[in-house]
């Protein structure tokens, strides 16, 4: 059985990619701050196996309890362990002068040191594991071309894409390595967007192009997009590129 962690499920790209991932013959672990009662329906009606934990990941002494203490009970016999560190913040969004301290601490706990909490956890729990260990950290192409009132949420996703980078090189020397990339998704139909379209454009002078994205039906659907991470996490060559992104890859389920 595979094993698949999942953060921020409750909506958005978490929740689509829970939607689909749950079957009888995966056992999901999804840690998110909101519920998600109709993912938990449709697990009872499938049969599936769905263990749901209610978690602020920013509170970094909980997420970390919780983290080892989902991490040291997983099963040995797994056909393939899956960690998608998908939970992130937008927030805040501003000018640099005018940038809350505990805004920044938030952002910097979720989008960066709760990912990296729980990938450590991961490796050190599956460490003894022959088969397959993917993880993929949802970053952005904001974290490859800076946006003015971004500076909090561009700098985050470098930082996740820099950290992907140092994981790869050190599993490098493993027999068993963990395979990781850090993929930017494109820009999709979620409440993270609608919020980015109600900016103020003096705290985000690039919100036109948002707003046109959406005026043209150019935004991709949370549910196709994670349909096409999932396909991106079972190809064969996951992990040699580390810093990715998914609009590099059609999807085979497309018609060309």
């Amino acid at each position: 059985m595979e094993i698949v962690i999942l953060t921020g499920a409750s909506r958005g790209l978490g929740a689509a990619l829970a939607s689909l991932l749950l079957s009888p013959e995966r056992r999901l672990i999804c840690i998110a701050r909101q519920p998600n009662p109709e993912l938990e329906a449709a697990a009872r009606a499938q049969s599936a196996w769905l263990d749901y934990y209610l978690q602020d990941l920013a509170d970094l002494e909980a997420t970390d309890m919780l983290a080892q203490s989902i991490c040291d009970e997983l099963p040995a016999d797994a056909s393939r362990f899956v960690l998608i560190n998908n939970a992130g913040t937008l927030a805040p969004v501003a000018r640099v002068e005018a940038l809350p301290y505990d805004g920044i601490g938030a952002a910097l706990n979720l989008n960066v040191a709760a990912a990296m909490l729980l990938t450590s956890r991961f490796l050190k729990g599956t460490e003894t594991f022959a088969g397959a260990r993917r993880i993929v950290n949802i970053s952005s192409g904001a974290a490859r071309n800076p946006y003015e009132g971004w500076g909090v949420y561009c700098t985050t996703k470098a930082a996740l894409d820099m950290f992907t980078r140092c994981v790869k090189l050190e599993q490098a020397r493993f027999a068993n390595s963990a395979a990781i990339v850090s993929l930017a998704p494109g820009v999709i139909d979620t409440d993270m967007q609608a919020a980015v379209r109600e900016l103020d454009p003096e705290d985000f002078p690039n919100v036109e192009r948002f707003r046109s994205l959406k005026a043209n039906n150019l935004l991709a659907t949370p549910l196709d997009t994670a349909r096409r991470i999932i396909e991106f996490i079972a190809r064969p060559d996951f992990g040699t590129t580390e810093i990715d992104d998914l609009r590099n890859y059609p999807s085979p389920t497309e018609t060309p």
